[in-house]
Parts: C-alpha cells; structure tokens; sequence
C-alpha cells in the first residue's frame, strides 16, 4: 500500500519563523544557489515571505518582492532536504505567482541556478545579458545586481512569466 503524502500547508510567515527561514536557506546560501539574508533583512521584508509546513515544522520558504507597476520577483527559495521531491518548491512558487496575480501583477522573474522547476511552471528563460540590459528591471539591478560581485560574469539564468496576456 502507498502511504499518503500530506501536502503541507502554505501560509504567510510571521515573526515566529524568522530564524527558520534562515535556517531553511543556509545550506542554499553556503551553496551559493541563493543570496544569503539577515534575520535583520528577513524580519524588514517578512511581509514578502511565503512558508510551507508540515504540521508545526517549518519545511520550506519562498518570497515575493514588488518591483512596482506590476512586476514580481521570486526569491529566496528553500526547502527542507528532507522534503525534497515532494512538490513542495513547486507549490511555493505557484503560490507566489497566484499571490503576484492577486496583486495584479504583470510579470513574475526569478534569477536562479536552478531553472528546470520554473521552466516546468511556465516561465521562459531572458538571455541575461539581455535581462541587464532590460530597462523594466533596472529596480532589481540596481538594487541587487549591480552590488553583485559577480555582476559582469553572471551565472544565473534569468526566467519570466506573463501573468496577462
């Protein structure tokens, strides 16, 4: 007999999850596939964090960031190793882009190592020459990228999606 998987409850996070959140992406953050963030930094952007959980155990995170005039960014995603495979990255990602539609928002990026979850999802990958070059993301890269010291050699791979047609 199969057993069950129990598909964790996704909600939004609250001061109680900070230190989890953290702990969550450290792994992530010591293999350089997500920026590292500051308690100081989660708890000043805890209103963008998304969480997942399996009963009381924090099991995965995710955020969304307004760029304004309808443009999201995905990020700062991770998710507990021992969950892995489980859907539980892509029931966080969906819940940001349904979250980003409730916003009414355009367009949801992501900037990642890893694409194949997103491309799965529907998003489609932007050259990232291309991407620095874009003027509708000049927020983000002047916020983040250009502090980036990888900036001019960028090995992420920059994905979008339409939220309008």
């Amino acid at each position: 007999m199969l057993e069950s998987v129990k598909m964790p409850l996704i909600t939004a996070a609250t001061e109680d999850d900070i230190d989890g959140i953290e702990a969550l992406m450290a792994p992530n953050v010591k293999k350089q596939l997500v920026l590292a963030r500051s308690k100081e930094d989660i708890r000043s952007h805890l209103g963008n964090f998304l969480v997942a959980r399996d009963g009381g155990r924090l099991i995965g995170c995710v955020a969304l960031r307004g760029f304004g005039e309808g443009l999201y960014e995905i990020r700062s995603l991770a998710v507990d190793a021992a969950f892995m495979g489980r859907g539980i990255g892509t029931r966080l990602v969906e819940a940001c882009v349904e979250k980003a539609v409730k916003l009414d928002g355009n367009l949801v990026f992501t900037l990642t190592l890893r694409p194949n979850l997103f491309s799965r999802l529907g998003f489609t990958e932007v050259p990232i020459k291309t991407f620095h070059r874009d003027d509708k993301f000049r927020e983000k890269i002047w916020a983040d990228c250009r502090q980036c010291p990888k900036f001019d050699a960028c090995n992420e791979i920059a994905l979008v999606r339409e939220l309008k047609a």
